[in-house]
């Protein structure tokens, strides 16, 4: 048995181990050792060791490599989408370009006012309006006993007043949102009921000015509300009940209201809106909470009715309520009709609705629209010429991302609304540096 010698195994590195076998004869006078080296723990290295700075050098160009691989794996990717994107965004301008081309230099479509005359003479000649409409009125056949009835409906925003209406007059008259503001003008529904018609007046939502801002952004529309007293034989105040009436906003609104209302000898009947989120116990607490809150305020309201547009609870009972304030009278609108809003004029309503459901953020306030043309083709499609006014391009490129789905959508109410036409919509979007104004 041969070993190595002491000295050989005292010089051995700390990193290598030295580990010996028995020699295995091949030759007669000749004997080979084999050798192992082992690697042990590199926490048994002493410090700066020339083998430990090479393998973390190979480790971190390792990494780098390895970095610089999927950055420039993904530069390639992020060129590839701009390219994509700047080629739609081409055929984007080349659209437009077209339309604009199409619409105001080669002007082939049919104005608003040749479509509908009556829109053209109203605008001539404003003074007119009041014959015209005396001449609307004769040529409605009126029962033995007509009754006619003037309601305004005020309320805080969202506070469902424009579903209401529409629930009231079987149409969607209004545009319908879940965000403020959905509605910015007065807008006129009709239900009749028997000898009955009831004249429905939406107006914008009331939101009490107490600061500067507020007064500055919402003042249009609240004086829009009070306007209505003016031209109304009672008020219905809408009270939303999923909100909770406890919010002060709501107590100071209901008072402005009702005070008003008074000074100009107007009933007032409480209408108490979305009933269905009343399922709990809980929202029930929360509900009689409410009507103790309204009770403690001591308004001289005339009724109060519980109202559901989702389930259709306490309609009935609100339009045999208000036929009971209802005075003699001539119709102004034929029996099926359900407002006085002309086609133009509805179907930019519907569309005000469709870009409250499909425009983000607040786009859907800072914008305007028109019905430009409205062209009536061979195959019995009506092609509707629409402009929209922003006051910001990042609006207008957001508008034209999801113009796709905003035509789809807008068809899909138009059709539905106003059967049994069919649409096709063509928009064109400008910019208004100057901003916008609430008109």
């Amino acid at each position: 048995m041969h070993h190595m010698p002491a000295s050989t195994s005292s010089r051995t590195s700390p990193l290598l181990v030295l580990h010996t076998h028995p020699p295995t004869p091949t030759h007669t006078h000749t004997h080979t050792y084999t050798y192992t080296y082992k690697l042990t723990s590199l926490c048994h290295c002493p410090p700066f060791h020339p083998f430990c700075f090479l393998l973390a050098t190979y480790r971190m160009l390792t990494r780098s490599l390895l970095c610089r691989t999927s950055l420039q794996s993904r530069r390639r990717w992020e060129q590839r989408i701009v390219s994509v994107l700047s080629e739609n965004k081409e055929e984007g301008v080349d659209a437009v370009a077209k339309r604009f081309q199409r619409v105001y230099k080669e002007r082939r479509y049919t104005p608003v006012e040749e479509a509908f005359p009556p829109l053209a003479a109203a605008a001539a000649a404003p003074g007119l309006s009041s014959s015209a409409a005396k001449a609307s009125v004769e040529s409605v056949q009126q029962p033995a006993n007509p009754l006619v009835l003037r309601v305004a409906f005020l309320g805080p925003q969202n506070a469902g007043k424009t579903s209401l209406v529409n629930s009231m007059a079987l149409s969607n008259v209004g545009a319908v949102s879940n965000r403020y503001g959905s509605t910015k003008d007065w807008t006129k529904a009709v239900a009749t009921v028997h000898d009955t018609q009831l004249l429905l007046l939406d107006t914008p939502g009331i939101v009490p000015r107490d600061t500067q801002r507020v007064r500055r952004k919402f003042a249009s529309g609240t004086a829009k509300a009070y306007d209505a007293l003016f031209v109304s034989d009672l008020v219905v105040l809408a009270l939303p009940v999923g909100v909770g009436f406890v919010e002060k906003e709501h107590k100071v609104v209901a008072t402005e209201v009702v005070r008003r209302a008074a000074g100009r000898e107007l009933p007032v009947v409480v209408a108490m809106t979305m009933m269905d989120k009343v399922q709990t116990p809980r929202h029930r607490e929360l509900y009689f909470a409410m009507r103790t809150d309204l009770e403690s305020l001591g308004l001289p309201t005339a009724a109060t009715h519980e109202v559901s547009v989702k389930g259709g609870s306490g309609l009935v009972e609100l339009k045999d309520c208000l036929c009971q304030y209802a005075k003699p009278g001539a119709w102004e609108h034929y029996r099926r009709e359900a407002t006085d809003l002309n086609p133009p004029q509805r179907v930019a309503e519907l569309l005000r609705q469709t870009f409250m459901e499909l425009l983000p953020h607040e786009i859907p306030h800072c914008m305007r629209h028109r019905v430009l043309g409205w062209t009536r083709k061979e195959s019995g499609t009506t092609e509707v010429v629409v402009e929209v006014f922003f006051d910001r391009p990042a609006y207008m490129f957001t508008f034209y991302g999801k113009l796709e789905a905003i035509c789809l959508r807008a068809q899909q109410v138009t059709e539905r609304e106003l059967a049994p036409q069919r649409f096709r919509f063509v928009f064109q979007a400008f910019i208004a540096p100057g901003g916008l104004s609430n008109s």
